[in-house]
């Protein structure tokens, strides 16, 4: 009988349990630079793994597969990011090692604000405006849902789009960009990747600082104040050494076989691991070439072509003195007006208000079922009749808001704040506005979340 009882003793001890018990699994495919990775989500933990980058064989992001691709959208992630990275390693060979997995945190200079969000925005007590300031303060409080929006005459104010810390990677919170820059608002603009990378067709101070692939709603500011709103795609190109090849992004990650520029806005280096080529470019001529050395200085008049594998093997023709062509535009899909004329750009999407009329053309642009469906906390930057500047948010995920689908979210927009074109911002947790140097909003995190960049209103010099 002892024998017995040993005997299932040992048989028990061996069981995996873990396979009884059925794990809630979910895979989630998002996009860093040019290279996918997929996340899978067991019992809310997350597990990144590498997916094959879905570059052309030229090493371009090919334009026409825009539809394969998804990119990583904070406001619906509410796992913890995951680093893959190793730094002895080269990620982009054919047989990297196992990643070592690391959650990623934001480097601060200055503590970050909590936001209170014990107590949903006092309705009694708006910013305190004077009307001879040019600025209008709204607030919508109705059928669980609290929206809102500070309106700025656009001959008083001007728009600005500004990155966190002032340069790519990196992050930062509205409030710390908004006393940054001393501004009377400030608004969470782009969607980001985790380093901060820009997600979407961004121009800061007539430079490029962010591009994608997907055809979708951008604003442009002119010289004068005016905007144009539209749909944009991205063309980028660069020709040297007898060799031309499009590009694959700016101030981004370089993924395998893949060409990205990298400007002022990445700050002083490319940041990039020793397994590429890098040609150093200023005023047009190829100055410096640095074969299988990363991180090199970008000058501060030209930038860096950054290439990697097939792409690598297709400028090694090239030397120091040849002249380098960078050609790129930010392609007007809509015919609404010339975003490379305009100074500032901002591109996030769905368009929600369109000419007076709501417009919500979210299944146009390919949007994820996180964006396009169900209430969430949101953002949004439109324009008045008269070409004023509306900075709009929705609260949502608290007692207080429940937040708002885009229909709803542009039903408002138009019948509350009166804009007559306006597009949808990054949202969700990222979702918030300051104004006059005070966090308007209760954001959904519970405190306010690090962000890539922000839209900013800025008093004109008398």
């Amino acid at each position: 009988m002892i024998r017995i009882l040993v005997l299932l003793l040992l048989i028990l001890a061996t069981v995996d349990y873990s396979a009884i018990v059925e794990a809630a699994e979910t895979t989630i495919i998002v996009e860093r630079g040019s290279k996918e990775e997929s996340v899978t989500v067991v019992n809310d933990q997350p597990t990144w793994r590498d997916k094959p980058n879905k570059s052309n064989e030229s090493g371009a992001n090919d334009t026409s597969s825009d539809s394969e691709q998804d990119e990583v959208y904070l406001p619906s992630m509410d796992v913890p990011p995951m680093s893959t990275k190793s730094p002895s390693s080269d990620p982009e060979s054919d047989n990297p090692p196992e990643p070592i997995e690391q959650p990623i945190i934001p480097d601060y200079s200055i503590p970050e604000v909590p936001a209170d969000t014990s107590t949903p925005p006092s309705v009694d007590n708006p910013p305190e405006i004077e009307e001879v300031e040019g600025l209008e303060f709204r607030m919508v409080n109705r059928d669980g849902i609290m929206a809102f929006a500070i309106i700025a005459d656009h001959e008083k104010y001007t728009l600005q789009p500004v990155l966190a810390r002032d340069k790519i990677p990196g992050r930062a919170t509205v409030k710390q960009m908004s006393n940054e820059y001393n501004a009377i608002a400030a608004i969470n603009a782009s969607y980001f990747a985790l380093s901060g990378e820009i997600l979407g067709n961004t121009k800061v101070n007539g430079v490029v600082a962010g591009t994608t692939y997907y055809t979708r709603s951008t604003m442009g500011i002119n010289a004068d104040g005016s905007t144009i709103f539209g749909r944009t795609g991205y063309y980028g190109n660069v020709t040297m050494g007898g060799a031309s090849l499009n590009i694959s992004g700016v101030d981004c990650e370089r993924g395998a076989d893949a060409l990205v520029i990298y400007n002022l806005h990445q700050g002083a280096t490319t940041g990039t691991n020793d397994f590429g080529v890098e040609y150093i470019v200023t005023d047009g001529i190829v100055t410096d070439i640095r074969q299988g050395k990363g991180n090199s200085e970008i000058p501060i008049n030209g930038y860096v072509v950054s290439v990697h594998g097939k792409a690598a093997e297709l400028f090694q023709n090239t030397q120091i003195g040849d002249r380098a062509i960078f050609d790129e535009s930010i392609i007007d899909v809509d015919g609404v007006g010339d975003f490379d004329q305009a100074i500032q750009v901002i591109g996030a999407g769905p368009r929600l208000v369109k000419d007076g009329m709501i417009y919500v053309n979210v299944d146009e642009e390919e949007f994820p079922n996180d964006i396009r469906l169900g209430r969430a906390p949101r953002s949004a930057v439109g324009v008045t009749q008269y070409g004023d500047y509306i900075f709009a948010i929705v609260d949502g995920r608290q007692a207080h808001s429940k937040g708002c689908t885009l229909q709803e979210w542009a039903e408002i927009l138009l019948n509350d704040f009166d804009a007559v074109n306006a597009i949808n911002l990054d949202g969700g947790g990222s979702t918030e506005l300051v104004v006059k140097g005070d966090i308007v909003n209760s954001p959904s995190d519970g405190k306010e979340r690090p962000v890539g960049d922000a839209l900013v209103m800025i008093k004109k010099a008398a």
